[in-house]
């Protein structure tokens, strides 16, 4: 049951939570995502193609996908095409992140890149392309 009066507001408002739903809500899902709240407008998720080979996306080297708010993202400012084979990869990297907000961990730790689901031309995919991933103060 969600106690705080700030995140009972975010969770109706936001999230669109019933009351029966944040009943369930433990106390250390609460806890989590205060911290969460705390700091998450704070950071942003940066992935930067440090390699491309024949993309069927036109992925490039130097270009970045950046993600706000864990989940969100942001078109404006990414410059790489949004390819559906880096969401998955990309998305396990922002529940690391999420993770290390819960529990109040080190947020801009070295983070470990990602490559996008296609195999390449080797093994039977067409192209594949490498990630850096870190994250940024915003």
């Amino acid at each position: 049951m969600i106690k705080n009066d700030a995140l009972r507001d975010m969770a109706t408002q936001l999230f669109g939570m019933t009351e029966a739903e944040m009943n369930k809500v433990t106390p250390e899902m609460e806890e989590e995502l205060l911290n969460t709240a705390e700091v998450v407008g704070n950071y942003r998720l940066v992935a930067e193609v440090v390699s491309a080979r024949c993309c069927f996306a036109g992925c490039q080297p130097g270009q970045k996908i950046v993600v706000d708010n864990l989940v969100q993202v942001n078109a404006r400012e990414s410059t790489a095409p949004l390819c559906l084979g880096v969401l998955g990869p990309l998305m396990d990297k922002s529940h690391v992140l999420a993770d290390r907000m819960n529990h109040k961990g080190s947020l801009t730790a070295h983070m470990s890149g990602l490559r996008c689901v296609d195999p390449g031309l080797d093994l039977g995919g067409l192209g594949t392309v490498e990630f850096t991933v870190r994250v940024e103060k915003r």
